[in-house]
């Protein structure tokens, strides 16, 4: 069962998917979920805020006999060890709590990643106003989607954008301005955290969500994602984002401890994270990705 299924490509998993997998959406609004999708296959669940969610989507998950749940947005994240205990039965593919929990704090995200001697963009807190250096990335310490993200070119900026989220400094980053080209990576590990899989994909329109991209096996990118994950071995699938810089260094500057909205680009490049998810070895080497696969995503109309 996939949560979150109003998101971007969930037409694109089921047409893909639909022989393989008997495959489940649940959405807070079930309209969302793309209609291509037969309607029994369609659930509604509350918002991951709302009283008794965990109690909702665990039973969800009994009453339908759910194998495996995939969850698609951060807020339903820090609710999966309570849907667990409601249905033991079910797993989850995402990485282990801690795991999620670092990885969701983008702050103590660069520093664990430099605690490990990898690359990060330098991030402080909005408290610490003598670290910014301008021009600088500016976003919420927790949050996705691009969200209230913006490059501020002084302190006055700075000052006026911190007023206008209403969020306290401590809650706001700076982070280094990175150029170079963007990637969206798919990290596919088993449940013991052996590394499978990995799909670089390169960036080109980007609105919230991947408009436009492409499978990209670029070896700096490869090398720098797998030294993510020898460093820190999550189990599961989750997602990379880094800018690939002129000299050739990767720069993490977030990680998802989820699937991304290009995950359907994934399964078409020939990776299956469930079927990985459920392997129990480690492998010789990785599995080979299909090269150049494009994604472009297209507004439809659909009246009834």
């Amino acid at each position: 069962m996939f949560t979150g299924g109003g998101g971007a490509g969930n037409e694109a998993i089921y047409r893909q998917w639909r022989d393989r997998y008997d495959m489940m959406f649940a959405d807070a609004d079930p309209g969302a979920i793309d209609p291509s999708i037969p309607a029994e296959r369609r659930c509604k669940i509350p918002f991951a805020a709302a009283s008794g969610y965990s109690d909702v989507l665990g039973s969800l998950c009994r009453k339908n006999a759910i194998d495996l749940l995939i969850p698609g947005v951060d807020e339903e994240l820090p609710y999966m060890p309570q849907v667990s205990a409601v249905a033991p039965e079910t797993d989850i593919l995402i990485p282990e709590s801690t795991f999620v929990a670092t990885a969701m704090d983008k702050l103590e995200t660069a520093h664990i990643l430099l605690r490990q001697g990898l690359d990060a963009p330098a991030t402080a807190t909005m408290a610490d106003v003598e670290g910014a250096v301008y021009p600088c990335f500016a976003k919420p310490r927790q949050g996705r989607g691009s969200r209230g993200v913006r490059v501020l070119k002084n302190a006055e900026e700075a000052a006026a954008f911190l007023f206008l989220s209403g969020l306290p400094a401590r809650d706001m980053l700076f982070q280094e301005l990175l150029h170079g080209r963007e990637f969206t990576v798919m990290m596919a590990a088993d449940r013991t955290g052996n590394l499978h899989a990995i799909v670089p994909v390169e960036v080109d329109i980007k609105r919230g969500i991947t408009i436009r991209a492409r499978v990209v096996m670029n070896e700096n990118v490869l090398a720098g994602c797998e030294a993510i994950h020898d460093a820190l071995r999550p189990r599961g699938c989750y997602n990379i984002q880094l800018m690939l810089m002129e000299d050739g260094r990767t720069v993490p500057f977030e990680i998802n401890p989820r699937i991304s909205t290009t995950f359907c680009l994934g399964i078409a490049a020939g990776i299956d994270p469930v079927r990985i998810f459920y392997l129990s070895q480690a492998p010789e080497r990785l599995l080979s990705v299909k090269d150049g696969i494009e994604l472009n995503r297209h507004w439809k109309n659909v009246i009834h």
